[in-house]
């Protein structure tokens, strides 16, 4: 059985207090700052004799919105945090009109046997 990470990742992120709101989709509008969305991916990385999906690679893409100030604080958190369970990140920021944005893309390789994250390169 494939692991699910999407419930591991919304607990991840309704964890980092300054967060106000987590979505996994994009709301009608954004109003309430700091803010969270996220969105899951995965491909198989490893089939067993019995083509079974041993391990898959995950990829996670986090916008992080703030309406003014810096987002470093809120970034380094959730990225230390997924850092923690062998998530690797890449950070881009993405500002537009009205508020700051930061985009962090978090990739790893499940191994759905033992439920274990590694990091495979």
């Amino acid at each position: 059985m494939i692991y699910n990470v999407n419930k591991d990742v919304a607990q991840i992120l309704k964890s980092v207090t300054s967060l106000k709101e987590v979505h996994s989709s994009y709301p009608d509008k954004i109003t309430v700052f700091p803010m969270a969305i996220y969105q899951t991916s995965r491909k198989t990385y490893l089939r067993n004799a019995d083509n079974l999906e041993t391990d898959t690679a995950w990829t996670v893409t986090i916008d992080v919105f703030i309406q003014q100030g810096s987002l470093t604080p809120i970034v380094d958190e959730i990225t230390d945090k997924f850092a923690s369970i062998g998530f690797v990140a890449t950070v881009q920021q993405a500002n537009q009109a009205g508020f700051n944005r930061s985009i962090i893309t978090l990739s790893a390789v499940i191994d759905n046997t033992l439920n274990r994250v590694y990091q495979a390169r």
